[in-house]
């Protein structure tokens, strides 16, 4: 019978020093067992390589060039699998891999491992053979997962920087420290890379200096504002200002500086010399994953950021670097965009999807629209057909008239005055020191992370049940985690009550006197008709939490002298403890 064979190779990620069996020394091994076969005689064809490169076999997550393999062997396109370790197929648990490799044996596939042999059915004891080796690639890498974890921790307990790769700015050095119980450990520190560091201080100066001293684009630069990300992007490239990849080596040798990556270089809290954890991303059930979404500040008992570096940058520095960049983006084309709605993440369509803003010709007439994001000409069953539009000159002034009865109702209506405390509360978050922000996010992540504890522990709690030191653990464990959930409640109110601006009510209802008061709250002489788009889309922030809108019955026409009643619009307004539904009927 002809052989088809073909080669898998895998490794969990792509290592820098090409060590553990990088895919290309499997390949060659794959396909050199394939070659000594066909010479020795064998009726052998080579159907080629499936590989899967930084996808690891113990995670459970799909492998699509081992899913193609498999099905390949299933269609009899492959009857030889050549792999260089059997760990290289599976790191699962045994008796999950084992029906797997049992279909392949039946389906006549032949097992090749170049370093362990040839496994084939009718054999019992290539099968057991097999099985073993299974068990003890599952086994190691369970056990090298539990000791990288539990190192992982030992170093952090000593001080140690676990964040993987240094920081730009910083280098690796490793120093021996110890434990409470006197062993010494090796662990990985923070220190300043002196070329890096002058890199970071100098683009803070350029900063500093055009916040201190803004000037306008000069003629030839297009819309670069001097100062701004983009400029000192450029400038850097410009330069020749390496970045961290090309000083490393070739596989970045003509990397560029972007301005996402700078923009991250400055947002890092070791700049300051502050101690972080990993945040990781959670998914839909509130699981954690292995993706690492932000590094948090630690802080001590008293809420404090702990200091474990040397500081490239001033503490108060990288304070009011993180201030500037907060506020860089919504202020720096202030006035030159017409969309008040859909820069601020807070409308969308009925199906969903947000709203983008749009321009259609009427009547030989341009009107700016808000329109459904939905690609065009995709249809899904229950959501509306074809496209979903509404004119953006209204929707802007219901949304700001409605805003503005609900400040001139709070005195008399109770939900009114519910969403104004809630508009009091966004206020003095949106206006505090980036200090007390950044410890309101942790404590709001800390109180989270306490809850879902609570959670997974109420889940188990038949298992700690069935003794008494059992059910001592679990109430100890449960006590701990709602410990942790009032010290962070408690000092989340704590920040709520340090003084705070408040909200500057009069200003907005304050208007020009240009004769009688027509009642019109966003008329001409008004602070509406008076304030540039950033400051209307900061108001719209404070009061509203998501505008919905609905797609028209029939093509919507402005009437002259009639107001529009923005029937096809919800609005959840921003107050706790009042219902969606309950919200939009006020005002």
């Amino acid at each position: 019978m002809s052989i088809h064979a073909a080669g898998y190779e895998r490794q969990s990620a792509a290592r820098a020093n090409k060590s553990e069996a990088s895919p290309a020394t499997q390949r060659a091994a794959n396909k050199g067992e394939a070659d000594r076969r066909k010479a020795a005689g064998a009726d052998l064809h080579w159907v080629g390589h499936y590989e899967d490169i930084g996808i690891s076999a113990f995670s459970g997550k799909e492998r699509p060039a081992y899913e193609r393999l498999l099905k390949d062997c299933r269609a009899g396109r492959v009857n030889m699998l050549i792999v260089y370790y059997i760990s290289r197929l599976s790191r699962m648990e045994p008796l999950d891999a084992i029906p797997v490799v049992t279909e392949l044996l039946n389906l006549g596939v032949t097992i090749v491992s170049v370093t362990e042999g040839e496994f084939r059915k009718g054999n019992l004891m290539d099968l057991i053979h097999l099985i073993m080796r299974l068990d003890a690639a599952h086994n190691e890498s369970k056990n090298r997962s539990a000791a990288v974890y539990g190192a992982k921790q030992l170093a952090k307990e000593a001080g140690g920087y676990i964040g993987g790769t240094a920081p730009y700015g910083r280098d690796l050095t490793p120093e021996t420290r110890y434990t409470p119980d006197g062993r010494p450990i090796v662990v990985q520190t923070l220190t300043t890379r002196p070329d890096e560091a002058d890199v970071i201080r100098d683009v803070w100066a350029l900063i500093k200096h055009h916040k201190e001293n803004p000037a306008p684009p000069k003629p030839g630069e297009g819309r670069v504002v001097p100062g701004s990300i983009g400029w000192i992007t450029a400038m850097l490239n410009r330069d020749g200002v390496p970045t961290r990849g090309a000083s490393k080596g070739k596989a970045h040798a003509n990397s560029g500086w972007r301005a996402n990556t700078l923009t991250r270089i400055l947002k890092d809290p070791t700049l300051a010399g502050y101690r972080t954890e990993a945040v990781y991303k959670l998914r839909e059930d509130g699981t954690r994953t292995n993706t690492v979404a932000e590094y948090r500040i630690v802080r001590d008992e008293h809420g404090e950021p702990v200091t474990a570096w040397e500081p490239i940058l001033a503490p108060a520095d990288w304070w009011q670097l993180q201030e500037w960049i907060k506020v860089r983006s919504s202020r720096k084309w202030d006035g030159t965009s017409r969309n008040l709605l859909t820069s601020i993440g807070l409308l969308h369509c009925e199906c969903g999807r947000s709203m983008k803003s749009s321009a259609a010709v009427r009547s030989d007439v341009r009107q700016s629209m808000y329109r459904c994001s939905r690609p065009t000409g995709m249809e899904i069953p229950g959501q509306h057909k074809g496209t979903s539009a509404v004119s953006q000159p209204l929707l802007d002034d219901y949304v700001a008239r409605r805003i503005f009865a609900i400040i001139g109702a709070a005195e008399d209506d109770d939900d009114a005055s519910l969403i104004l405390q809630e508009a009091q509360k966004r206020f003095g978050e949106s206006t505090e020191a980036p200090e007390t922000a950044q410890e309101r996010a942790a404590l709001v992540a800390d109180r989270a992370d306490a809850a879902r504890a609570l959670e997974t522990l109420y889940d188990m709690q038949p298992s700690y049940m069935g003794n008494e030191i059992g059910r001592r653990r679990f109430a100890k464990a449960v006590s701990d985690q709602e410990a942790r959930m009032e010290a962070a409640e408690e000092r989340i109110a704590a920040l709520a009550a340090m003084d705070t601006p408040e909200l500057p009510i009069a200003s907005w209802l304050e208007r020009d006197t240009y004769g009688e008061d027509d009642g019109d709250s966003i008329g001409p002489g008004t602070w509406w008709a008076k304030a540039n788009l950033s400051a209307r889309r900061e108001l719209v922030k404070l009061f509203i939490t998501r505008v919905v809108v609905r797609k028209a019955e029939t093509r919507e026409r402005a009437v002259r002298g009639k107001a529009w009643k923005g029937d096809r619009v919800v609005i959840t307004w921003a107050a706790e403890g009042l219902a969606d539904e309950e919200r939009d009927q006020v005002a």
